[in-house]
């Protein structure tokens, strides 16, 4: 944000100043025939990484501004002629550039700023990146820029799942159903954005179709939540970071194992005269997902063997299209683009919440339309005053469809016929017959305003809506009694931040919020009861959160961090409402609140001569009320949201990064987390008697939640190999999750307790460039040693995989 300067502090010299300002304009009116003009640039490195906070004055005239986060700047009402333009930046060498102002809006400026290092009293200075700017908030933050992972066929859930504090537990391969972890915190307790703009309403996209292609970096926030991305979130939230350079054109197809294929093309174009730009992001994916799994034979509801079957109905395939227009750079705004989002998927059900049982015919898939506005100014109406709005309205459609009847499946794919009792063959579904079809509207705007007060201190607001809507209906019953009632859910978010730099080394941000949900669908009361019914409820809930964010560099290599925050998450739609097959609706949910500290330490040497170490600790405590947890039961598809009374989270984290110039690096990150139980009494509701009970849960575990996982990588880069301009590069990645349990682990004995078993998967790339990386080729092996991956409730991931990738770039 650019901060706001007053320059003089004499009342009466101010007045007179003003007043000779007045007489030599009205005795040179009729000389100015020259248009105050705007100058406007960019800032970046020779990556094309952008840099925020350069320094860059222009002269005559001595006027001078500071670079955005996103590495621009603008100087504003200036006349016509010939300036000298001086840049400058800590750890950069500084760049001294004559320009030409004319008349008419002059061309935007790309300057490009050289690293150097150099000593201050013995310690090295260097400049930094927009990831380690990043890094260095005061916030519990991880920033990992996916710049070398390009040529790879990562997707953004893949990069996540190298974080530490990371965990992502998928239901099997492309396209699964899968859950996020962050330092204990589960599902939608952690919440994602893009760009800053939250993803709840990002139509059939997931986090495995986001190709790595179109990420410029990941920054994941733990804990503590900054206000400017308003929302609920319980835990942290992730945001990822989209390539805005202005113009450029990144193709890529990949082809590998169980017929997977993925395709994206991402690029931009932007008239620096007219201000006219044009984004684009286009994608697709398809995989049979026909890998091999160990799995129990059943025949007439008796298991009779077990073998390695191949799955034979998990196809997945999607494709979305993302385009964005409008102007950047004028003097109403900074950014007024329109948008427009087109996905759809499609997947077949290869099994539920478990791998029990197994489904030929049930399929599931899914439609979205969704425009956008995007705008923002800096300096609107007064300097210092930065304002951004964002607005999406998804037009969703999905389907659930189980309409076999009569037959049942085994993991050899063989059918058999299902007969009732006097029979006849049976009109029953796979799961529950049905042909669901649900109509969603979700609508979101979010406002940010922020002010800087002082060269030291700002204020941020942020308010935001987000209002769904939904529809359902099933042709196979269409007497629902549950379709009849429309579900509504309505969520704000009101927060207000004030930071506070007390010297270059200290940092503090205080901040509080408000949150309100609204909800409406229905219940059914008296079950088995000859009042059995469906009513219509309405839900209606406040809460209010607060906290602190503070950093302090003890010296420029280490830097300390402290949070604290009192939040709250209200329940997401699908928590509340179900997903029409194997999530039940619980209308009953309550939010659930969390107390979140955070300790972190971080050391860097900052290029210290050709080596460079990075090494990073936080310890984690939360105390966690009503928290929503999924509850699974192994005999059963159908999994459904519970609030949890009392949950306490205790947790470290570390990570080592080492490289030597740019040519070896490696690193390694380890997470440990405690997640307990801590009601020792809940209360108990059935028809049998209600009234508190004794917690036999109390200090175990929560389960199916990895509580210590690692992951180790080590690359190194070749350059000029076989021709000039040529780049080789090879990339050894390892993970490890140590074994827990699925179930809680009081319960049963021996391997009654369905133990998911430690497991460790190695993966490697290789990857070959021409022509400064124009032209590009790789391969991959996934789970080098075909080991047997768990996740998700014992679901068996990919075993060994191979894939090869083509892309182009310019």
């Amino acid at each position: 944000m650019r901060v706001k300067t007053i320059s003089g502090n004499n009342f009466l010299k101010n007045i007179l100043l003003s007043l000779s300002v007045v007489l030599l304009l009205q005795q040179n009116v009729w000389a100015q025939s020259a248009e105050k003009v705007e100058l406007a640039g960019i800032v970046q490195t020779a990556d094309g990484e952008t840099l925020p906070g350069v320094n860059l004055v222009l002269n005559p005239g001595n006027k001078g501004v500071t670079t955005d986060i996103n590495g621009e700047f603008t100087f504003q009402n200036i006349s016509s002629g010939t300036y000298k333009l001086q840049v400058s930046c800590i750890g950069f060498q500084s760049l001294n550039r004559e320009v030409q102002v004319k008349d008419e809006k002059s061309p935007a400026l790309q300057l490009v700023l050289v690293p150097e290092n150099y000593m201050i009293n013995d310690v090295v200075v260097s400049g930094k990146s927009a990831t380690r700017r990043v890094i260095e908030q005061a916030y519990q933050v991880s920033s990992v820029s996916t710049k070398e992972l390009f040529n790879s066929t990562s997707d953004a859930k893949s990069v996540l799942d190298r974080i530490p504090g990371v965990r992502i537990q998928e239901e099997g391969g492309l396209g699964s159903d899968l859950s996020f972890t962050l330092n204990g915190f589960s599902g939608d307790q952690v919440k994602f954005f893009m760009d800053g703009i939250p993803m709840d309403n990002a139509g059939s996209m997931t986090l495995g179709d986001l190709p790595v292609n179109m990420i410029e970096r990941i920054d994941v926030y733990k804990g503590v939540v900054p206000v400017w991305l308003g929302t609920d979130a319980l835990g942290g939230a992730v945001n990822i970071i989209t390539n805005r350079t202005n113009n450029y054109l990144d193709a890529s197809y990949a082809y590998g194992s169980f017929n997977t294929h993925r395709a994206s093309l991402n690029g931009a174009y932007t008239n620096e005269e007219t201000g006219f730009t044009f984004r684009g992001n286009l994608f697709y994916n398809y995989s049979d997902n026909h890998y091999k799994v160990w799995a129990r034979i059943v025949e007439n509801n008796t298991v009779v063997d077990t073998a390695w079957v191949r799955r034979f109905h998990d196809r997945y395939r999607s494709g979305s299209l993302k385009l964005e227009t409008g102007l950047v750079d004028k003097s109403f705004a900074d950014q007024l683009l329109l948008g427009f989002m087109l996905s759809a998927n499609d997947k077949q059900v290869q099994h539920g919440a478990t791998m029990n049982t197994v489904y030929g015919g049930i399929v599931r898939n899914s439609q979205s339309v969704m425009p956008t506005l995007r705008y923002n100014k800096k300096d609107l109406l007064t300097e210092g005053l930065d304002v951004s709005l964002y607005s999406a309205l998804n037009r969703s459609r999905s389907e659930v469809i189980d309409t076999l009847q009569g037959v049942r499946y085994n993991w050899l794919g063989e059918q058999s016929i299902i007969y009732t009792s006097n029979g006849e063959r049976s009109t029953d579904g796979e799961f529950y017959r049905t042909f669901t079809t649900l109509d969603e509207t979700d609508f979101n705007t979010q406002l940010n305003a922020g002010y800087a007060l002082s060269t030291r201190s700002s204020l941020a607001l942020n308010y935001s809506l987000n209002y769904f809507h939904r529809k359902a209906h099933d042709t196979e019953h269409p007497d629902e009694p549950a379709n009849r009632f429309p579900k509504d859910l309505t969520k704000q978010v009101l927060g207000l931040a004030y930071k506070f730099d007390l010297n270059n080394k200290w940092s503090t941000t205080l901040f509080g919020k408000m949150y309100h949900i609204h909800a409406a669908t229905s219940k059914l009361f008296d079950f088995a009861m000859e009042t059995q019914r469906v009513e219509a409820v309405d839900n209606k809930q406040f809460n209010f959160g607060y906290g602190l964010a503070t950093s302090y560099f003890v010296m420029p290599e280490l830097q300390l961090k402290f949070s604290y925050e009192h939040t709250a998450r209200m329940p997401m739609p699908e928590e509340i409402f179900g997903d029409g097959l194997f999530v039940e609706a619980n209308p009953d949910l309550g939010p659930e609140q969390s107390d979140n500290i955070n300790l972190g330490a971080a050391f860097s040497t900052q290029k210290l001569g050709n080596h460079h170490l990075s090494v990073g600790s936080s310890l984690i405590y939360r105390e966690a009320k009503d928290l929503i947890y999924t509850v699974v039961t192994v005999s059963s598809p159908q999994t459904r949201y519970d609030n949890l009374s009392d949950t306490r989270v205790l947790g470290v984290e570390g990570n080592l990064q080492y490289a030597w110039k740019d040519v070896f690096h490696a690193g390694a990150n380890v997470t440990y987390q405690d997640i307990t139980d801590r009601a020792k009494l809940i209360y108990n509701e059935s028809y049998t008697g209600s009234g508190w009970q004794t917690n036999y849960h109390y200090g175990f575990r929560l389960p199916n939640k990895p509580y210590l996982f690692a992951n180790f990588n080590a690359g190194a880069t070749a350059k000029n190999v076989l021709v000039d301009g040529s780049t080789l590069n090879v990339n050894y990645f390892v993970n490890f999750v140590e074994k827990y349990f699925l179930t809680w682990t009081e319960l049963g004995a021996g391997s009654d307790k369905y133990i998911i078993p430690r497991q460790v998967s190695h993966d490697i790339e290789l990857s070959y460039s021409l022509q400064n990386g124009k032209y590009n080729i790789a391969a991959e092996c996934r789970n080098l040693f075909n080991e047997k991956l768990y996740d998700k409730y014992y679901l068996q991931k990919p075993g060994r995989s191979f894939s090869i990738k083509l892309r182009y770039t310019i």
